[in-house]
């Protein structure tokens, strides 16, 4: 890849660029690609709107299947951002001439629950989860799908200062060391990491650390800290100014609630246009308001003036610049991110993008740290009224937060730590463990309803509201003062794969929340206005259950066809799809000291051996065939649904142990091979019934070995063709801790299984799947 430095392939950087209608790529876009061009992974540290999203976009639209795998993960801390970013995947793609499959991928949008798209834009911990087979929105028993295609594609996390430094920033590092193991290259973007520990991340990951000051406008923007609070007097006196855009931000939704209901109507008889924003909005409603928002301080120039009163979502994730900020004092990293959103272009062409910040005192921390909110106060106190730059920020953001981040990157026991939570979660497919690897656990969610006319099957279906824990707890209390109970609402998990939950509703105290857990207060102690939100002082309204809509069932055809012709299309299809992850395959074998070769026929085994439980007499006597069928009469499907059939892929992988471990493979793939037989249909599976095998399975098993290039390979006489009484496999899934075994067998699982499906339903099969399980 040399030649990327040559002038053919600065050209090409700057075709690609111009493509994209920017004319001339910043010094870090050129850097990045060069990068990852070359097979390196990068960190780059770069200003709010200089272009770090096309940074990493742009060489993985040029090079998906050449220098970088054929997927994109893009990864960020919240769900707000995903839509902006998938929009400008689509857009360049378009313009780049790439046909993509693009996809959201979160709790309120899952999109593509077994990241089967092109291009998959999530947030991190539906990646991390993933990754542990633990999935937040997809029954755990798919898990191994979702964490295969994790550890084979081109990941980038985004916003990273944002990951909380003791759980998520530590659950990309160890995502990240098992994608340099494998070679495969990957991104970490920042604006406001503090120097040190870009330099700390870059060493021990093995990164390109990329930096850069560029933005694509100057800005001219003037702070000034005073000691007075954030009140409506502050906000009246601005207004009377008449600046165009205004952007007023609270560290609590309650203050921001309280200072919206008592300033809009002076806001609005001096002329401007009202718009409230937090984290307590339905997401209909919350997608109305950001609407509004693109509109009145987006790129787009309106006349009118327009005065916006939010909380931190405003940070990232919203493309928008104000004239004038007043904003409540919070530590250096995230009051840079409010400055990001200050004249972050002219509002007018030729004209010079002019901005104004205000900082004011808060009452109280919450809910940042109170160390690093001193460290602000007293940086921001000594700056007096100072001019904007990047540089001057960057420096404060070192002062703050240097030695604290550092200190946790460098603890190894931080790191053990969420290892140890996430190996727990993979052993037990437990979603709170997986999520709580990478946020604190300090939401529960929260609904209010007319408790006289509610229903269990009405209450599932109600909308929900993530609420700080605290907040909760005091809601409750507030309720029990007045003599309305607020109620625990449980679903019960082990029916959510037939689509029919059980719901029961308990009453529950302030102290005994827990959580994670689901709230339902009754109305009018909580109510709902899609202006002001959720609040307990907020005159307005409860929710309504969602309209219930015709539930349907995933409609597939099942062929009719023998074991043969089945081993054949799974084989196929799983060649197919290794191609297609080359640079996963060439990575599993660099981390496993082996010939790509040997992961090729590991892959083709698995295929071949998969269904070798379906060669039992009970089996083919359940599906019509006789004990004197021939090898190539013996059934694979039927082509009738819902026949009840005995249990076949623990079988496969119990019977065929032996044999597979007696191999030339490297023991990592013999491991990984059987673990995804076994876990074909779902991961975990460990019974196995007595089992005899039908008169012909060698004439079948010879045969297929002999479809899939591998004779010799295996020695038929060691497969347990007969086990009298019921048994368990010996172990559950390998070791999240151990990356050879874990990343062999995620590998392996996910090519069995898409390939299994695309044989079984067609090649729409695993697209048909991620449609419907979004549409229901």
């Amino acid at each position: 890849m040399n030649e990327l430095r040559d002038g053919n392939a600065r050209s090409r950087v700057f075709d690609a660029y111009e493509s994209i209608e920017i004319t001339a790529p910043t010094s870090h876009q050129v850097a990045v690609w060069n990068a990852v061009a070359e097979g390196k992974s990068f960190i780059l540290r770069a200003p709010t709107g200089s272009g770090k999203t096309e940074a990493a976009i742009v060489p993985y639209l040029v090079g998906a299947g050449i220098w970088l795998p054929q997927r994109l993960i893009y990864a960020l801390p919240l769900r707000s951002v995903t839509g902006q970013v998938k929009e400008r995947i689509d857009g360049y793609a378009q313009k780049l001439g790439r046909e993509l499959r693009t996809s959201i991928q979160h709790g309120q949008q899952p999109e593509s629950v077994l990241f089967a798209a092109d291009a998959v834009v999530a947030t991190i911990d539906q990646v991390i989860a993933s990754y542990a087979c633990a999935p937040l929105t997809l029954p755990v028993r798919h898990g191994n799908i979702p964490a295969g295609a994790v550890i084979s594609s081109y990941l980038v996390f985004d916003e990273v200062h944002l990951l909380h430094p003791q759980l998520g920033l530590q659950a990309m590092r160890i995502v990240c060391e098992r994608l340099r193991r494998l070679g495969l290259p990957f991104g970490v973007m920042t604006a406001t990491l503090p120097e040190a520990l870009v330099d700390a991340i870059a060493e021990d990951l093995a990164t390109e650390p990329i930096r850069s000051w560029e933005e694509f406008v100057a800005r001219n923007i003037t702070i000034e800290y005073g000691r007075r609070s954030l009140d409506a007097p502050s906000v009246v006196a601005h207004l009377e100014r008449g600046l165009n855009r205004i952007l007023v931000v609270c560290n609590t939704v309650d203050r921001a609630i309280a200072l919206y209901r008592v300033v809009r109507s002076t806001a609005e008889a001096c002329g401007y246009v009202c718009q409230l924003l937090h984290a307590r909005f339905l997401p209909e409603d919350r997608r109305r308001k950001e609407e509004w928002i693109a509109r009145f301080f987006g790129k787009q120039y309106h006349e009118e003036k327009v005065l916006l009163v939010a909380t931190q979502v405003v940070e990232v994730g919203l493309d928008i610049s104000a004239d004038l900020l007043l904003t409540e004092l919070a530590p250096i990293d995230a009051f840079a991110q409010r400055i990001g959103r200050v004249a972050r272009w002219s509002p007018r062409a030729g004209a010079p993008a002019i901005g104004e910040v205000h900082v004011f005192e808060v009452p109280g921390n919450e809910p940042y740290d109170e160390g690093l909110m001193i460290k602000t106060r007293e940086i921001l106190a000594t700056a007096g009224r100072w001019s904007f730059s990047w540089p001057s920020v960057q420096e404060m953001v070192d002062r703050v937060l240097t030695d604290r981040l550092k200190s946790i990157w460098a603890d190894m026991g931080t790191q053990h730590q969420v290892i140890a939570t996430l190996s727990q979660a993979a052993f037990e497919g437990n979603r709170r463990k997986a999520s709580a690897a990478v946020r604190e656990q300090d939401t529960v969610q929260v609904s209010v309803a007319d408790f006289s006319t509610l229903s269990d099957n009405d209450a599932l279906r109600l909308p929900w509201i993530d609420v700080a824990l605290g907040t909760a707890r005091r809601w409750v209390r507030q309720s029990e003062e007045r003599g309305s109970l607020v109620q625990r609402l449980t679903v019960d998990e082990r029916a959510v794969d037939d689509g029919a939950p059980t719901v029961s509703r308990e009453t529950v105290r302030a102290d005994q929340l827990r959580f994670g857990d689901r709230l339902l207060f009754p109305y009018p102690s909580l109510s709902y206005d899609a202006e002001l939100g959720l609040s307990d002082n907020v005159y307005g309204q409860p929710f309504e259950p969602r309209e219930q809509g015709e539930r349907v069932g995933l409609t597939t055809e099942l062929p009719c066809e023998t074991w043969l012709q089945h081993v054949a299309n799974v084989l196929g299809e799983i060649r197919r799809l290794i191609t297609q992850d080359q640079h996963a395959v060439q990575g599993l074998a660099r981390g496993l000291g082996c010939d790509p070769d040997d992961v090729v026929r590991a892959a083709a085994l698995a295929a071949v051996l998969h269904d070798l439980g379906k060669l039992t007499r009970d089996w083919q006597k359940a599906v019509g065939i006789p004990d004197t069928a021939a090898g190539d009469e013996l059934l694979a499907h039927t082509g009738v649904r819902r026949l009840r059939l005995p249990i076949h892929a623990t079988v496969s992988a119990y019977s065929c142990h032996d044999a597979i471990r007696a191999t030339s493979l490297p023991r990592q793939l013999q491991r990984a091979a059987v673990f995804a037989i076994a876990h074909h249909h779902s991961v975990r599976a460990r019974e196995v019934p007595a089992y005899r095998f039908h008169a012909a399975w060698r004439d079948a098993l010879g045969r297929a070995l002999q479809l899939g290039g591998l004779d010799g390979l295996l020695d038929l006489d060691r497969i347990v063709w007969k086990q009298a009484s019921s048994t368990d496999l010996r172990d559950r899934i390998p070791p999240f801790h151990n990356v050879n075994d874990y990343n062999a067998y995620v590998l392996l699982a996910r090519w069995l299984r898409l390939a299994d499906r695309i044989a079984t339903g067609g090649q729409d099969a695993v697209c048909d799947y991620e449609n419907w399980f979004g549409s229901v």
